[in-house]
């Protein structure tokens, strides 16, 4: 009577664990030697080509880096600038008036817009007089470790285009986001977790979705791990 009985497949569960435990085997020392840079050197020493290298391998920055991480905060449907840091005195006393707007996008018709005064006084705060409602009465203490940017604009009046104008660059979807985008030129320290991750609000994510930490037209490498 043989020895193994005959099985479908020509082989045994121990042979196949066997042989498939040697390729893994070889399959994570080549990319160990990889992250090392051993392979590198050894490729460039023997027909000096660029090597392959690990694309979130740490690289040098143009400047020497105040920061060693950073913590995006992308909070949409937010309260409106003109109630919170930036400063329209004109806008008070003209609540309820109504004044033309030439919208752009969908056909860049004129429409009738209705002004509403915000809610809260502001006041001047720190040494550089930044101006802050009274909605963040703590933060206004502050605004001397802040910077403001009151310079931004999109391109689209459509809310899904326009995040990702402020999280990729583009209007329409495919490029990579910031997050990519510094994978790509800093490369990450941390072997052992994703270059940068996206933690989302529970009750959902952004309307136009996972194209807001897109890689893009990069490799998936450079993607974001939510």
């Amino acid at each position: 009577m043989a020895a193994n009985r005959p099985n479908f497949c020509g082989r045994t569960r121990r042979e196949f664990l066997w042989e498939s435990g040697c390729g893994f085997g070889g399959a994570a020392l080549t990319a160990m030697l990889g992250a090392d840079g051993f392979l590198s050197t050894q490729s460039v020493a023997a027909d000096d080509k660029t090597p392959f290298e690990n694309p979130l391998a740490p690289k040098q920055p143009h400047f020497d880096p105040d920061a060693t991480a950073c913590i995006f905060l992308f909070m949409y449907g937010g309260p409106s600038h003109i109630d919170t840091f930036d400063y329209k005195p004109e806008m008070y006393g003209r609540d309820n008036q109504t004044i033309e707007v030439k919208t752009f996008g969908r056909g860049g018709h004129k429409n009738v817009g209705r002004l509403i005064e915000p809610r809260w006084k502001f006041n001047q705060y720190g040494e550089c007089g930044k101006w802050v409602s009274d909605l963040f009465p703590h933060l206004a203490q502050k605004v001397d470790d802040i910077a403001f940017l009151h310079s931004m604009t999109a391109d689209s009046p459509i809310h899904g285009s326009a995040m990702l104008m402020m999280n990729s660059g583009r209007i329409l979807s495919g490029s990579p986001c910031l997050g990519s985008w510094l994978n790509y030129g800093l490369g990450t320290e941390n072997e052992n977790l994703p270059g940068f991750c996206v933690m989302l609000d529970p009750r959902g994510g952004p309307i136009s979705g996972p194209t807001n930490w897109s890689a893009g037209f990069m490799p998936a490498s450079y993607q974001a791990t939510v």
